[in-house]
Formats: C-alpha cells, sequence, structure tokens
C-alpha cells in the first residue's frame, strides 16, 4: 500500500566517539566556521536537489535480495548470528518510534494500521522473555512523530500526524513507571510532522524542520527543556527540510542533513552548536550530489556521516548512491552503491564498524518494498545477507546492546505489518 506522507528516516547513534580533526574547536560553530572556512559558507538559497539520474540509480537488473542503545536483562552472546524470530506485536504500526528505556525495554510508540488513520496504542518489547506488553495510551494519536529518551529516563513525545490528518503541535512525555502519558505545552513555532529530533548534552531536545503538508517543508527548530516543560526557539535553518536528518556528532554539535520543501530534495546539511544558540545554523560549504529525502544517515565511529539512499525528482526515482561526509577535507566522499536501491529504509551502526541496511521502498509511487538487507563495510565492500522474514518500509531499526537489531513493524505489499524480527551479528 502507498502511505500519504514522506518519512523522516531517522536511526540516530550517540556512539558517544569523539571526533577529530575539524570539530576539535571547542564546540563553537564561530570559531568552527572560522577555522574551516572552506566547510561553511553564508546562508543562501534553497534549490531542487533532484538533478539529473546517474550511475547510482538502481535500473532493476540487480537481483532483489536515530536509533538507540540500551539492554533489559542478561546478555545473548550465546546466540549464533542472523535472524531471530519475535512474536508480533498487539498492533498493525508504521510510521510508528522505537526507543530504548533506561530498563532496557523498548518502547513503541503510535504509527498508523492503515497509512492514514494514527493510533493512541503503544507497547513495551523485552528482550529477555521475548515478548511485547501493554505500554499505555497516548492522549492524542499520531505518526510521523519523534520520541526521545530523556536524562530522567522518561520519553517525549513531539508533533506528528494526528486523526485528522493533520500535524500537530502538541507534545506529551511518558513515565515508564506508571506507563501513564501527561501531555505539557505545545511546540510554539507551530505544528510539524516528519520532523527530528535530538536530545543535547545539556539534556534539552533539539526539535527541527518537518512539515505541515506532503510537498511543504519548514525551517523551524526549538528547543525542549524538559524541567520546565518549556519550548524556546533554537533559530531558523537556512532551507526548509521536511524528511530530513539530525545527527548528534560531538560535543553539541548537530548536523541536519537532506529533506525536502518546495524546491525538491536537498543537496544541502547545516551545523548546530547548542553551546553557542545566538549562532543559529551555518550550512556547509560542500553539497551532496544526490537530494536527499527518505534517506538514512548513519554517525560512524570515525565520526563522520554515512549517507544512503533517497527518493529524488519528481516524478521522481530511488537511488542506491551512498556518500560520506569526510571532516579533513570538507567533503561529501561518493562510496560504493548499495546492491539495492531505497528510500524510508533504515541504517544501523553495528559494534563491528558494519552498517546494516533493511528494507525501503524500491518504488518512487510508495510501493515494492524490499526485503532484502546488506552490509555496508568499512572498507566500502557491499555484502547482501539473507533477507528479512517480511519485505518492509517505514518501519523501525532499534539497536539493543544484549540482542543485536530490532526491526519493527513497517508497510509490506499486503499492508501494514505487526511483525516483527531481530537481527544478531
Amino acid at each position: 500500500m502507498s502511505p500519504p506522507l514522506r518519512f523522516a528516516a531517522l536511526g540516530l547513534l550517540a556512539l558517544g566517539i569523539h571526533m577529530a580533526g575539524c570539530l576539535d574547536v571547542d564546540g563553537a560553530v564561530d570559531r568552527f566556521c572560522q577555522a574551516n572556512r572552506v566547510t561553511c559558507q553564508d546562508p543562501g538559497p534553497a534549490e531542487d536537489g533532484g538533478g539529473e539520474p546517474d550511475a547510482s540509480v538502481d535500473g532493476g537488473d540487480k537481483p532483489d535480495g536515530g536509533t538507540d542503545a540500551g539492554s533489559d536483562g542478561g546478555p545473548l552472546e550465546t546466540e549464533p548470528p542472523g535472524w531471530k524470530p519475535v512474536p508480533p506485536m498487539q498492533t498493525r504500526r508504521m510510521g510508528h518510534t522505537a526507543t530504548v528505556l533506561n530498563d532496557g525495554r523498548v518502547l513503541v510508540v503510535g504509527g498508523s494500521s492503515n497509512g492514514f488513520s494514527p493510533t493512541r496504542s503503544t507497547e513495551l518489547y523485552t528482550l529477555s522473555t521475548n515478548s511485547w506488553s501493554d505500554g499505555g495510551v497516548l492522549t492524542t494519536a499520531r505518526m510521523d512523530h519523534t520520541a526521545t529518551l530523556l536524562g530522567d529516563g522518561k520519553v517525549v513525545v513531539v508533533g506528528g500526524r494526528g486523526p485528522s490528518g493533520s500535524a500537530l503541535s502538541n507534545a506529551e512525555v511518558y513515565d515508564p513507571e506508571t506507563r501513564a502519558w501527561t501531555q505539557y505545552e505545545s511546540i510554539d513555532l507551530g505544528a510539524r510532522a516528519s520532523h527530528a529530533a535530538v536530545r543535547l548534552p545539556s539534556g534539552k531536545v533539539l526539535v527541527a524542520g518537518g512539515g505541515t503538508s506532503d510537498y511543504d517543508g519548514l525551517n523551524t527548530s526549538a528547543l525542549y527543556d524538559p524541567d520546565s516543560h518549556t519550548w524556546t526557539n533554537a533559530g531558523n535553518l537556512n532551507v526548509g527540510r521536511s524528511a530530513l536528518t539530525l545527527t548528534l556528532l560531538d560535543e553539541d554539535m548537530v548536523m541536519a542533513i537532506g529533506g525536502f520543501n518546495q524546491n525538491g530534495a536537498q543537496t544541502t546539511a547545516e551545523l548546530y552548536d547548542s553551546s553557542q544558540p545566538d549562532a543559529g545554523w551555518r550550512p556547509l560549504f560542500a553539497r551532496m550530489k544526490n537530494g536527499r529525502n527518505g534517506h538514512a544517515a548513519t554517525l560512524l565511529p570515525s565520526g563522520e556521516v554515512l549517507v544512503t539512499g533517497s527518493r529524488v525528482g519528481s516524478p521522481g526515482w530511488v537511488i542506491s548512491s551512498v556518500e560520506r561526509y569526510d571532516w579533513e577535507t570538507a567533503a561529501w566522499i561518493p562510496q560504493e552503491d548499495m546492491k539495492h536501491a531505497r528510500f524510508v529504509h533504515t541504517a544501523t551502526a553495528l559494534p563491528s564498524g558494519d552498517v546494516l541496511v533493511t528494507g525501503g521502498y524500491s518504488s518512487t509511487d510508495y510501493t515494492a518494498p524490499r526485503d532484502s538487507a546488506e552490509l555496508l563495510r568499512p572498507d566500502g565492500g557491499r555484502e547482501l545477507i539473507a533477507p528479512m522474514a517480511a519485505a518492509r518500509a517505514y518501519h523501525t531499526a532499534t539497536w539493543l546492546d544484549a540482542g543485536g537489531v530490532l526491526i519493527i513493524g513497517g508497510d509490506s505489499d499486503g499492508g501494514v505489518l505487526n511483525t516483527a524480527e531481530r537481527y544478531v551479528p
């Protein structure tokens, strides 16, 4: 089936790895840009990042085949590698979120069972018992929202699409001890869906971009303070970005990549330094070869950022291209293509340095999801591994310290899924 809205494939992996090179500038964007003028530029007009098809496009002749961390109990190191069965959820879900709690359980929030109408239900997955339980009921049904673990172990959920199909501005907080949801002050910069969010070292949550329709992209950003449950303006992005990714780099630095607006898929990226909030967002000089929308961004152990897949152009095409941002040269470096073109997929960093890529749509009309999975090796190699039990897109992939990567829900050829599976490296 075809979901009505584009999806921001977030899999933010806060590895706590300190970057070397040009970001070692005491966390200040001003000093960073002064010392790296080739990297930063003055804000400029938005552009259509669609471009023309190139060799990175999967023409169909190849064989079809943000992320959190935590564990809920005894490690499972003795498990052999490969795909492991997981019982189905109580509810079919796409456009949901999956967040690892401090006790290791995975909180799955909202989404839609038919691609249009969001649900208020939530569920909890426990690895040690390989089972699901009720997580409580949201105050507002939503899909295409964000869910961010807070420093006190609670989870803040922001925005998304509500029951009427319109974007939401409200936020609510989940308490794992009581399994209760409490609604707090709405984000004062407007409703949004398909936005991105990341928790900063300060404990505040940065929310950026998103949109109110399937065609626009917002340039606003805001900070949520979990102590006071209030919002402050975090400055404007240099271009509107819906379905963007946010990656926490080092210390207080955050990188916003791609997304789309009325001009198409964006080739640009920009930086935000929460230690210098008045500096705002600073665009990077280098541009990606391809516009990115429905892509995934993965932080590598080197501190570089790997970007995979996208839907570009109108009516567009799906690409298999991979690019890596190199901080020493301040440039996007083309990498070997993935085995399969895909968008609205997931890309999860593994402890080995490999990146696990799963699923995604192979058609620009949000149809033909893939069951294929592949490993992107640190040396640049690409390896198709055993496929998932189900083709899926619009799903989530969540790293569990003791149990590999948990794949949940998504859109499939036969409709929205309630199935899950787990990959052990």
